[in-house]
C-alpha cells in the first residue's frame, strides 16, 4: 500500500500537469485510498506500485471537475449564454496511463464459454 506522502513525492518528480492533484490537498489521502480500492478490484493480480496508484489517484482527483460530473451522469451538452460544451462519451473510470500499463481491467474481460464447466448448485449425492 502506498502512502499519500509516497504518492505525492512520485507525482512531484514525474508528472508535469499536477493541477488536479494540487488543487485539493485535503482530498489527497482519500484519492489514494479510493485508487487503491478500485485498482484492487479492477486488477486483482497486479502489484500496486506507487506509480500505478499515483496515476489512478490523479485520475480520481480530475474526476471531481464539475464538467466531468455532468458527463458521468449522461449529460450530452451544456450551454451557458452562448458558450457551450458537448461531451463525446462517458469518461473511463480507469486512468489511461494505468490501462496502458496494466491492460484490460477485470470488469471488461468476458469469460471464455469454451472452458466452461457445469455449474453446481449444492444438494447432496445419493
Amino acid at each position: 500500500m502506498a502512502t499519500t506522502e509516497e504518492v505525492n513525492l512520485w507525482i512531484e518528480e514525474n508528472v508535469l500537469d499536477t493541477e488536479a492533484w494540487d488543487k485539493k490537498p485535503p482530498k489527497q489521502p482519500l484519492a489514494v485510498k479510493q485508487a487503491e480500492r478500485n485498482l484492487a478490484r479492477w486488477y486483482p493480480t497486479a502489484v500496486q506500485t506507487v506509480e500505478i496508484v499515483a496515476l489512478q489517484a490523479i485520475w480520481e482527483m480530475e474526476g471531481l471537475d464539475p464538467a466531468l460530473k455532468y458527463q458521468k451522469h449522461g449529460v450530452k451538452s451544456v450551454d451557458d449564454h452562448g458558450e457551450g460544451v458537448t461531451y463525446s462519451g462517458i469518461r473511463d473510470v480507469v486512468a489511461p496511463d494505468v490501462r496502458e500499463l496494466l491492460g484490460t481491467p477485470a470488469f471488461e474481460i468476458v469469460p471464455d464459454d469454451d472452458d466452461s464447466t457445469d455449474l453446481q448448485y449444492g444438494g447432496c449425492l445419493i
